[in-house]
């Protein structure tokens, strides 16, 4: 409480400094992006690409990913996990929680690629602005960008005079935060910024005490920071630096929160399961309160993370531009999380890592009467280092393998403890990627353009990783699996070998689109993308052999879409898609044959469509509208889950229908005070939240509003806000365990809170 009074009096103490009036003017005006990495309006790139500026941002009032995503069609986030942060587009996601694997949805900060999803943080902060590209963007963004692309782009040290931000939130749950920068020109030729962010925040999911022993904290909160700090130099005239530091720290963050959904357990507490080894769930949650936890294992995540991006921009005589982005990035993390609902450790799941990345980047690009053209080289050297633990009911197939192969005297019985038996792995993985690629707009009339892009990627990866099991009858740990490379490779009682350890593939990306503007306001773009994704390992306790490597997957992607600024009051973008997958890469947690639930990646042929619109009306002064609506379908063929493989399944996270809408009027008081009034959310139909399609992951269809009053005052503004406000109750997650029935995380219920905000 102490925090929360300090906070206010900082904020209040800004109200001294008033100074001009700031009156809004729209706030959705078109937006300058860098979708082709270079600055256009977004309105003349041939790409179903979305985006907010800082400025809009913070007039919205979307201060984290959520909103963010909730105002962006066809896009979510899912970050049920403090350590994860999942971006799903048109139904395409990373829907595991492997370390090692990256996601097809690629996640660019300041355009440095961030290959871990561990790394990247929910935090938003002195935003310049946000991009969300939809499709393959593998031409120029490489070959994890086969869903899209997200890019995170802060704001830079470009600005001579003395500007800056103070920000203070207060809200329900003992949320409370600060954040502010400050920037400017330090002489001449320098200029520097800093930002910086502090939350802290109890959770949501309250502790069930009445069942002991429970970790009484509650789950859904948070405690971390955020620095950044930017210099740019102007060594020339020609020839200018950017330079960004930026340290992330996440402390002791409670993690778990799972609910199971109810079934009818048997003698053994089990769960019935169909033909395909899913869970069959009724109605409610056992806990009886969806948010409400159970966690007897207490839950942490720790890590920091390092990040360096050196850019030179170098204007050439020829009037071609050459660019060099070098960027380093370190993360630590430690975490365990309590992987059940109920107050024994039936499943308690933990990773350690050290993730290093070093990545670089040339472009060469120029303009001549007809073409634009671009070319480059791309380098990334990725380590990862790293121990996971599973302990409880995933090792209970293992120990029976164990013992019938006479490695271990005894089995784990589900009658005498089913939480005995823990599985340890060590992994090594060593990452390198090489690519050229080049891409060139070509006017072939003056109102007709051909675009063509190409990619040639070449990934090597290697990976050395053991496999440990301890029990209670077993306590010294025993290597069960290795790869061929491991010092246990020669050991004669290793129960599995794993030779493919390593992956040497290379392939293409390429890109074709036809773009005409049909008048000053309107274009339409046809394309053909092919993105591509390499493959990888599943590393998990129970992995057999036929599973343990995945191969990678190629989508073909076509689209047509338009482009419109149909007057001054009205906006419309629409694109409509057909993707086509080769060998998509396909997640699930009940093993093939097996009933103790484990990470299981595989490969499987699938087909999407879908279409995305957007709507971006102002019908009178000071009022702005914003709607949006998508459309999905898609399907697997055939997903490897429990005895029988699953048919035709729809992507995760892919309602068939969604929609965004955003409300926002401004009302001038006199000339100084502004009452700003807004309304939005998002809608979206029943889904499936995991490629399973258990009844256990079902969603059913949802709405999620949210309201904000903002004066403001000169300079100064006081926002009150609500979200979720008609405090709907819906999923966030769901994991099907099978016979262990299938857990839930729920989303946070209406929350409330107020920011004050002074700009400078």
């Amino acid at each position: 409480m102490k925090l929360i009074k300090k906070y206010v009096v900082v904020a209040a103490a800004s109200l001294i400094a008033l100074s001009n009036p700031a009156f809004s003017a729209s706030v959705i005006e078109e937006v300058v992006v860098t979708a082709t990495k270079r600055q256009e309006s977004i309105q003349d790139v041939s790409i179903s690409v979305s985006a907010m500026t800082g400025e809009q941002l913070d007039a919205l009032n979307l201060s984290d990913m959520a909103d963010v995503t909730q105002q962006f069609p066809n896009f979510q986030v899912n970050a049920w996990s403090p350590q994860l942060t999942i971006f799903n587009l048109r139904g395409i996601s990373q829907n595991n929680f492997v370390d090692n694997l990256e996601a097809p949805i690629a996640v660019y900060q300041d355009e440095a690629y961030m290959a871990s999803m561990n790394a990247i943080s929910g935090q938003l902060f002195d935003t310049k602005r946000i991009e969300v590209l939809r499709g393959p963007q593998g031409t120029l963004f490489g070959r994890n960008a086969t869903g899209g692309l997200v890019h995170y782009i802060s704001r830079g040290a470009d600005d001579d005079e003395l500007n800056g931000y103070l920000e203070v939130n207060v809200g329900e749950y003992d949320r409370r935060s600060v954040e502010g920068a400050i920037g400017g020109a330090l002489s001449e030729n320098v200029r520097a910024r800093f930002a910086f962010k502090h939350e802290e925040a109890d959770g949501y999911i309250e502790a069930d005490t009445s069942i002991p022993p429970v970790d009484e904290r509650a789950i859904g909160g948070a405690d971390g920071y955020g620095l950044r700090g930017t210099i740019q130099v102007d060594f020339s005239d020609s020839l200018q630096g950017d330079f960004i530091i930026k340290v992330s720290r996440d402390d002791d963050v409670p993690t778990g929160g799972y609910v199971f959904e109810n079934c009818q357990f048997d003698e053994n507490e089990l769960c019935p399961v169909d033909a395909n080894g899913r869970a069959i769930v009724t109605s409610g949650v056992v806990s009886g309160d969806v948010h409400l936890h159970q966690n007897d294992t207490k839950g942490s995540l720790d890590r920091e993370v390092e990040n360096f991006t050196a850019k030179f921009t170098k204007e050439l005589e020829s009037g071609n531009e050459f660019v060099s982005i070098t960027n380093y990035m370190n993360m630590d993390k430690e975490y365990v999380e309590d992987g059940d609902a109920f107050p024994a450790p039936i499943v308690v799941f933990g990773q350690d890592a050290e993730v290093t990345q070093l990545t670089q980047e040339f472009r060469l690009s120029g303009t001549t009467d007809k073409m634009k053209w671009q070319v480059g080289a791309y380098y990334m050297d990725y380590q990862f280092e790293g121990d996971a633990f599973t302990i409880g009911a995933p090792n209970i197939d293992l120990s029976f393998e164990l013992a019938g192969a006479g490695i271990i005297g005894k089995a784990v019985v589900p009658d005498d403890n089913p939480f005995d038996g823990r599985s340890d792995r060590t992994i090594d993985l060593d990452v390198k990627n090489v690519s050229i690629f080049a891409q060139v707009d070509y006017d072939l009339s003056e109102s007709m353009t051909l675009t063509a892009g190409l990619r040639w990627s070449d990934d090597q990866k290697d990976i050395n990783w053991t496999g440990f099991f301890t029990s209670d009858d077993e306590p010294t740990p025993i290597p069960y699996t290795t790869t061929a490379n491991s010092e246990f490779a020669g050991d004669a009682t290793i129960l599995n070998f794993f030779d493919e350890d390593g992956i040497d593939y290379s392939d293409y990306a390429a890109r074709l689109s036809l773009q005409k503007q049909f008048n000053e306001e309107t274009m339409g773009f046809i394309s053909w993308n092919r993105g591509i994704k390499g493959g990888n390992w599943t590393i998990s306790s129970g992995v057999s052999p036929s599973r343990f490597t995945h191969n990678e997957e190629v989508l073909n992607a076509f689209e047509i879409g338009v482009k419109s600024h149909v007057n001054e009051y009205l906006r419309i973008n629409a694109t409509a898609y057909y993707y086509n997958y080769e060998d998509y890469q396909t997640f699930v947690a009940i093993p093939p044959g097996g009933t103790s639930p484990n990470p299981q990646v595989g490969n499987s042929d699938a087909t999407a469509r879908g279409a995305e619109f957007e709507f971006f009306i102002t019908p009178v002064d000071n009022l702005d509208i914003i709607l949006g609506l998508a459309w999905n379908d898609s399907e697997v063929d055939e997903v490897e889950a429990g005895a029988n493989p699953i048919t035709d399944a729809e992507f995760p996270n892919a309602p068939d229908f969604s929609g965004n809408y955003l409300i926002r009027y401004a009302l001038p008081i006199d000339d100084f005070k502004e009452l700003v009034f807004q309304f939005d959310g998002a809608y979206y139909g029943d889904q499936y939240l995991e490629l399973t399609n258990g009844p256990g992951t079902v969603q059913d269809s949802y709405n999620v509003s949210n309201a904000t009053i903002t004066l403001m005052w000169g300079d100064f503004s006081v926002a009150v806000w609500s979200k979720n406000i008609f405090d709907e109750t819906y999923k966030a997650y769901s994991l099907d365990l099978g016979a262990l029935g299938a857990t839930t995380y729920y989303a946070p219920p209406q929350t409330s809170g107020i920011s004050f905000t002074y700009d400078f």
